[in-house]
């Protein structure tokens, strides 16, 4: 077993980091552990950032907080929801995915995964929500970015650069965060008995009207049963769009949907079903326990439709999110994950495994990328800001 170091302040961190890269000791960096994503580290040292915890600055005039990275997520989002206020990416949380239940984590995990639910596509994703950070780098040395825009030398936007990094290039020790107002108000129309063709059409229509769509999935019937709510029919399809804002504003948009789709099987979900429709979504819920790979694959639209006619006779189940660009998928084979690796590098997309037992951790790649050059990128930015290798050592990819 590694030693444990457990961290008080920044200084702690850069001395730890600083010893082990004058002896070149590789160290995996956790916060809660609750996020079981990416490769096995072989390490010698942890360390531990859950002891480095608290909110430091909140300011809900100004939309912002300032956290430490071992926070729990629960804690924040709690204190934002008292001035009626929201993280607009809507972090996941992974806790029923690994575990069966909630366990959302620290804020540091959800920062290093770039961790983005339903809301993304509307809002952007965690990444775009990073006003600034403080970490240490691989040799110890103390790294400080602050503002909307902030570029280093090479042109690099680092807030961007240190989220879905999985902590491989420093260890954060201090984050600065946008935060929204929460939506006065919000419902959820549904269409019924349509097939992954037609849902993808509804999302084209939807998406590029007026009405500010925040949220739309598409569930097939075989997997319908992912979703509670006894208003969701489970023996059909289910498309969802959430609509938020002031409750009139609101109204005359479910209206302008109804008027849109008069013509399929419509139904609506009120205020209470849909905050609870969206959080099964976010939170993969209806994939609690399963033994299965679970995986995210996005690609663009029309290449979307194309890998779920490709892959109609494979069994897996999946849902698609953020308007038809990502199918959250959850498959029993591990050659089925493997061909769905392959069609995403030969039709410009990327897959990430979420889930994945052991043996697949310690020797396969949790990461697949069309763009080659997203690997290269990636080795470039280790080597400047871990010039030994040291964090998290092969965690995203093998020798990286």
């Amino acid at each position: 077993m590694p030693d444990i170091f457990y961290p008080k302040t920044e200084q702690d961190v850069s001395d730890f980091i600083f010893d082990n890269y004058n002896k070149s000791n590789p160290i995996e960096i956790v916060g809660h552990g609750s996020k079981k994503i990416g490769r096995l580290i072989q390490s010698s040292q942890t360390l531990s950032l859950s002891s480095m915890s608290g909110i430091l600055e909140y300011f809900p005039e100004e939309l912002y907080i300032k956290v430490l990275p071992g926070t729990p997520l629960l804690e924040i989002e709690t204190t934002l929801k008292q001035k009626n206020q929201f993280f607009g990416f809507e972090p996941n949380d992974l806790g029923y995915l690994y575990d069966g239940k909630s366990n959302s984590g620290s804020i540091g995990g959800v920062v290093s995964c770039n961790l983005s639910g339903p809301g993304r596509f509307k809002n952007g994703a965690l990444r775009d929500h990073v006003l600034g950070f403080k970490s240490v780098n691989g040799s110890g040395g103390k790294v400080k970015s602050g503002g909307t825009v902030v570029k280093n030398v090479t042109g690099y936007d680092l807030s961007k650069i240190i989220s879905g990094a999985y902590g491989t290039l420093c260890a954060i020790t201090e984050i600065n965060l946008k935060v929204s107002p929460l939506p006065e108000f919000e419902e959820t129309f549904l269409v019924n008995d349509i097939d992954y063709a037609e849902a993808i059409e509804i999302f084209r229509i939807a998406l590029d009207s007026s009405l500010e769509i925040s949220g739309a999935c598409f569930f097939p019937a075989a997997n319908a049963s992912f979703l509670t709510l006894n208003d969701v029919k489970k023996d059909t399809s289910v498309l969802g769009l959430r609509i938020q804002g002031p409750k009139a504003s609101v109204i005359e948009r479910m209206q302008s949907l109804n008027k849109m789709f008069k013509d399929k099987a419509t139904s609506m979900l009120d205020t209470y079903q849909t905050s609870i429709f969206w959080r099964e979504i976010k939170d993969f819920e209806g994939y609690a326990n399963s033994k299965e790979f679970v995986c995210k694959v996005s690609l663009p639209i029309t290449n979307m439709v194309n890998f779920l006619k490709f892959f109609e006779k494979t069994n897996f189940k999946y849902f698609l999110d953020w308007g038809g660009n990502i199918a959250w998928c959850s498959l029993e084979n591990q050659s089925d994950l493997d061909k769905m690796k392959i069609f995403c590098l030969k039709h410009d997309g990327h897959l990430t495994v979420l889930k994945a037992n052991d043996n697949f951790r310690k020797s396969e790649e949790f990461l697949t990328n069309s763009n080659s050059n997203i690997k290269i990128l990636s080795k470039k930015l280790k080597e400047s800001f871990d010039p030994k290798g040291i964090l998290n050592p092969n965690k995203m990819y093998a020798g990286i």
